[in-house]
C-alpha cells in the first residue's frame, strides 16, 4: 500500500448539494467527489448520508420538475438513480443529539449540522458544494476538500 493510499479515508459524508451535483448541472462539482464516488461504488470506502438526505434530494428533484428544469419521468429516472448508489443512510434518532450541539455551536440549521455530526461519529470526511457547511467542516477538520 502506498502512503497516499494509506492517508485516504475509509468513509465519505455526502451531503445534499454534493449529490445533487452529480445528477444537475448547478455548478462544478466538489473535486473529492469523483474520486469518493469511484471508491464507494469499488466498495473501497463507505458512502454516508443522514436519511433525511435522501428526502431532500427528492424535494429539489420535484422543484426541478415544477420550475420546468426536468420533466417528470426526468425527475423519477433521477431519483431512481440516486437510490441505486451505495449510500449507507444513518437514522436522525442517531444525529439528533449532536446534530443540536453542532447547530448551536457553528450557527447551522440541525439538518446541515447532521452531516458534521454523521461525519465526526465516523471519522469521516464530509463533501458538500455549500460554502457555509465547508467553512463549519473546515474549522473541525472534516472537509474533504481542504487543503491538507
Amino acid at each position: 500500500m502506498t502512503a497516499s493510499a494509506q492517508t485516504q479515508p475509509d468513509a465519505f459524508v455526502l451531503d445534499t448539494s454534493a449529490l445533487l451535483r452529480l445528477y444537475l448541472a448547478d455548478g462544478p462539482l466538489p473535486s473529492s467527489l469523483e474520486l469518493a464516488m469511484q471508491r464507494g461504488c469499488s466498495g473501497d470506502a463507505l458512502l454516508l448520508i443522514p436519511d433525511l438526505c435522501l428526502l431532500e434530494c427528492a424535494s429539489v428533484l420535484l422543484k426541478q420538475v415544477q420550475r420546468q428544469l426536468l420533466s417528470l419521468d426526468e425527475c423519477r429516472a433521477l431519483l431512481t438513480d440516486l437510490l441505486q448508489l451505495p449510500l449507507r443512510p444513518t437514522s436522525a434518532s442517531e444525529l439528533a443529539v449532536a446534530a443540536l450541539e453542532q447547530a448551536m455551536a457553528l450557527s447551522l440549521s440541525v439538518y446541515d449540522a447532521s452531516f458534521l455530526a454523521l461525519a465526526l461519529k465516523h471519522d469521516a470526511l464530509l463533501i458538500t458544494a455549500d460554502k457555509q457547511l465547508a467553512k463549519a467542516a473546515a474549522s473541525l477538520g472534516c472537509l474533504a476538500d481542504a487543503e491538507r
